[in-house]
């Protein structure tokens, strides 16, 4: 009887690992439109755990700036929707209301994107620009909104936060 009971927790063991594999190369796996547009604009990425993809670019004064592009798309009626973000750092607490008008400003002044605060787990708040446009864009597009996002937020991350961590 023992030895059925193995034979059947093996078997459902051996059923069970194609799904989690999937699952879990699934979880990994980007946009292939995102791909395929990287790939024809020769631009390097990398593939984060979400799906999402990150470009690093190189900027003024030996910094660089990493923008990520979002895998997952959203629907605005019939538009699908793409976001791009890049991160400009994180504040130890709060950012005060000048610092805050001052992010307003300049969001109100870009033709593109605006800046968004997000409070993390341990009490922080990770400062980033984000772009979001349609997911089918030209090539030339995503060229243009992936430099624009890197070169605002490292402009930002210098005068901010003085320090090439993004």
């Amino acid at each position: 009887m023992r030895r059925i009971l193995a034979v059947m927790a093996f078997a459902a063991l051996l059923a069970a690992a194609p799904l989690a594999a999937e699952g879990d190369a699934s979880a990994k796996k980007a946009d292939p439109r995102v791909e395929e547009i990287l790939k024809r604009l020769n631009l390097h990425y990398s593939v984060n755990s979400s799906g999402n993809v990150a470009v690093t670019y190189d900027t003024k004064d030996d910094r660089s700036q990493t923008v990520y592009v979002m895998s997952k798309t959203d629907k605005y009626n019939e538009v699908e929707i793409r976001e791009i973000w890049s991160n400009a750092g994180t504040f130890e607490a709060e950012p005060d209301a000048e610092g805050l008008m001052d992010l307003m400003t300049e969001s109100g002044k870009n033709k593109i994107g605006c800046w968004a605060l997000e409070k993390l787990d341990d009490g922080k708040y990770l400062l980033f620009y984000t772009i979001k446009f349609p997911a089918d864009s030209s090539d030339e597009a995503y060229r243009m909104i992936l430099e624009f996002a890197s070169s605002v937020a490292d402009a930002r991350e210098l005068a901010l936060f003085g320090n090439d961590e993004n």
